[in-house]
């Protein structure tokens, strides 16, 4: 259909005339897209989208399940502790990237720990310092993933830490903190 070309309105009263064949023939295509409409085809619609969502998702996580092992593959992480990190990461359904970044919500806490304690446990002699290059941490919060999953889990202890005075210190310079801020 061409385009329907209206005089130009000089006069504010003056209302344009809709033409009657465009009319008509916006009516008959409301007619026909209300016979089209069926329950059936806009629950084939709804499940064609849904699906199409589904995979989206799944897709969007695997993506970034693959950025996420590239994060550790750039810090130089062997690939056999990739491989754990993956095998965790799927366990604890989070993302690698999350693993590998400041994130603190307790399913990844509890992932990155699991993570560095079977790291750790399959190469004792590895350094807290290289863990925490891989994991992007400090080596004394490395020590205490390794301590904490050990005593949450009962696995046997990999490292010295005393999970108990640290905790402890770290209530007492919080309640320090919390006084000077009152007084």
């Amino acid at each position: 259909m061409g385009l329907i070309a209206y005089p130009p309105v000089y006069d504010a009263k003056r209302i344009v005339p809709v033409h009657k064949a465009f009319a008509k023939d916006h009516r008959d295509r409301v007619r026909s897209a209300k016979s089209v409409y069926t329950k059936e085809f806009i629950q084939r619609a709804n499940e064609a989208r849904a699906r199409a969502d589904e995979e989206r998702h799944i897709e969007a996580r695997a993506e970034a399940r693959r950025q996420g092992l590239l994060t550790f593959k750039r810090r130089y992480m062997p690939e056999w502790a990739r491989q754990i990190v993956d095998e965790t990461a799927q366990k604890h359904d989070v993302c690698p990237s999350h693993m590998a970044g400041d994130n603190r919500k307790y399913p990844v806490v509890r992932a990155r720990n699991e993570a560095i304690y079977l790291i750790k446990a399959r190469k004792p002699m590895l350094s807290s310092t290289q863990l925490a290059n891989w994991f992007d941490r400090d080596h004394t919060s490395i020590l205490h993933s390794i301590a904490s999953y050990s005593d949450a889990t009962g696995a046997p202890p990999l490292v010295g830490y005393d999970l108990a005075n640290a905790r402890e210190r770290n209530r007492q310079r919080a309640s320090d903190h919390y006084l000077r801020r009152v007084r």
